[in-house]
């Protein structure tokens, strides 16, 4: 085994940072879609594209796509395609958590040297929303810290989106 493969005191310290960043962020996501009515999740404003059923379904299969198997070699049979336009309940959004929150774990608890190391990873089986990707890739400090803006970015569209349905019910 190479040494770049193990685990060090600053790869270690990292992934715990990570790890408290998407906890922190999934919980504040997890405090609007908790509190929306049911007939919220699946609501999509006039201004927007997308119900907040859809974006926390997205999120989640992005954080586990991006960090637990990009990153993580936490293997998942994601695809993009199919998290749009659909609609469910809060429940399927919380098994959703769970297994995206253990992948997360996994990944972050596991964080090794060559994670940190500025050596490009293939990025070419995704989509992503910020920043160009030069042909050699990108890092996976790179793709750690995009998915977890990704979620923070979407938390933002939740509460807006919180608000529109806290209008749409007072008129």
């Amino acid at each position: 085994m190479s040494n770049q493969n193990v685990q060090t005191n600053i790869s270690i310290e990292v992934g715990k940072d990570l790890k408290v960043i998407a906890e922190g962020l999934l919980e504040d996501v997890f405090k609007i879609v908790r509190n929306l009515p049911p007939e919220a999740l699946n609501w999509t404003p006039n201004q927007m594209k997308n119900s907040p059923f859809v974006l926390t379904y997205h999120l989640l299969g992005s954080a586990a796509y991006w960090i637990g198997d990009v990153v993580g070699g936490i293997p998942t049979d994601r695809i993009r395609a199919n998290e749009f336009g659909i609609q469910g309940d809060l429940e399927e959004l919380e098994k959703m958590l769970e297994d995206t929150k253990n992948r997360l774990t996994k990944t972050f608890d596991n964080l090794a040297e060559t994670n940190l190391l500025p050596a490009p990873i293939d990025l070419s089986r995704g989509v992503l929303c910020w920043g160009e990707v030069p042909p050699e890739g990108r890092t996976s400090v790179w793709v750690l810290v995009h998915d977890l803006c990704h979620i923070a970015y979407t938390l933002g569209q939740l509460e807006r989106i919180n608000r529109l349905w806290e209008i749409h019910i007072e008129n």
